[in-house]
């Protein structure tokens, strides 16, 4: 069965079973100030609507995901968590997107 496509205005918090169609559209690291490991990969997302979406890959999954992350690029994602984002931490008015195992 083919999955249905969505807008990131469309999600809600929890699991996304849809499609989503983003680019990506900058990245970067996300690394613990103290002991200089890498925490996560940060980034931005944006749809063909113009919303903007803060989202990131946890560390364990930045070996899978690095090498296939390009600036500009378009994705088609699935699989994947939302949650919230406090406030005064948001990049974006949407919720943060987190890739899991089978994102």
């Amino acid at each position: 069965m083919a999955l249905s496509t969505v807008f990131l205005s469309d999600l809600k918090a929890g699991r996304c079973s849809s499609a989503v169609k983003v680019r990506l559209f900058r990245f970067w690291e996300g690394r613990n100030l103290d002991q200089r490991e890498l925490m996560c990969i940060n980034m931005l997302l944006i749809d063909v609507n113009s919303t903007i979406m803060q989202a990131s890959i946890n560390a364990n999954r930045v070996p899978v995901y690095w090498p296939k992350l390009a600036a500009g690029s378009m994705y088609s994602l699935s699989g994947f968590d939302f949650c919230r984002c406090a406030q005064e931490f948001m990049l974006s008015d949407s919720y943060l997107h987190e890739l899991n195992a089978s994102g």
